[in-house]
């Protein structure tokens, strides 16, 4: 459980370097909101997104995608991980999906500040959640990311989005 902690931790660690490396240096990373993701692999993809709010208002940004999951899936789990200029910025994240019942199930919540400094805050968060067996099972799921930042600031984001069983 312990390497699994660090492994947790070092990709927490990684996301917010890349985070600041495209909020904080990367000028066309400022230039406007944006969205990207990358799939690692079936059920695991990752959502990323940046914002620059003017000085007159603020921004939100609202990210998703469908990704595939491992055949029979019954869990949906989900880290947020976020870098923002202000620590009013807000980040929420969501893996939600459709059970072969109709009935759905999801994973999600909204970060909380792990450090605050002179230059940003970063904000992490971690859901899951299960099916029984007699919910059924999926084979997509959907993966959300949601920032929201005050006026003339500027945030990234990551939502890490598993399902499986």
């Amino acid at each position: 459980m312990d390497y699994l902690n660090r492994a947790i931790g070092a990709k927490l660690l990684l996301t917010a370097a890349m985070l600041a490396a495209s909020v904080f240096a990367a000028p066309q990373a400022r230039a406007e909101a944006s969205c990207n993701t990358v799939s690692f692999f079936p059920g695991v993809v990752q959502v990323y997104g940046s914002v620059n709010a003017n000085a007159g208002a603020s921004e939100s940004k609202f990210c998703t995608t469908s990704f595939a999951c491992p055949k029979s899936s019954r869990k949906v789990e989900v880290f947020g991980a976020g870098l923002a200029s202000s620590p009013e910025s807000v980040v929420a994240v969501d893996n939600s999906a459709l059970l072969s019942t109709g009935d759905e199930i999801s994973a999600n919540c909204q970060t909380a500040t792990v450090s605050s400094g002179r230059k940003g805050t970063v904000s992490t968060c971690n859901a899951s959640a299960q099916s029984t067996p007699t919910q059924g099972s999926s084979d997509t799921s959907q993966c959300s990311l949601f920032i929201d930042t005050p006026a003339g600031t500027r945030a990234g984001a990551s939502a890490t989005c598993f399902c499986g069983t």
